[in-house]
């Protein structure tokens, strides 16, 4: 189960921020930005996730963290993060499960955006 996902990316830093910023958006997620310049994406209801844990479907509520930093090539890491316990106190195991599988769908979408734009350089999965 990974707990995050480094996306390396070429060209425009702000450009590269957009775009990963659209992909979350085409997920269903809403995106803010956090104090440290990152993004916050969210989805789903916590009152739906509060009242039926994991059998809230769709209304399920994750959210998950995109960090930014700048290698030592110059090339903008894009870290998608998430909270390994949260899907796990929400709605147990198959919480955990749901939060497991939407977090790789939406790594495969980031990747899917990225990659024919021509910006990502590589993809690592981190545990």
């Amino acid at each position: 189960m990974a707990s995050a996902h480094d996306f390396f990316l070429l060209g425009d830093h702000e450009a590269a921020k957009q775009l990963v910023a659209s992909a979350l958006h085409a997920e269903g997620f809403t995106v803010s930005t956090t104090p440290a310049g990152g993004l916050l994406a969210k989805r789903g209801s916590g009152a739906a996730t509060i009242l039926l844990g994991a059998w809230a479907g769709k209304n399920f509520q994750m959210s998950f963290l995109v960090d930014f930093m700048v290698d030592e090539h110059g090339r903008l890491v894009a870290r998608l993060n998430r909270n390994l316990a949260g899907g796990a106190l929400k709605g147990g195991a198959i919480g955990a499960a749901r939060t497991d599988s939407a977090f790789q769908q939406t790594a495969n979408a980031i990747a899917g955006v990225l990659q024919p734009a021509g910006i990502l350089a590589d993809s690592v999965s981190q545990n």
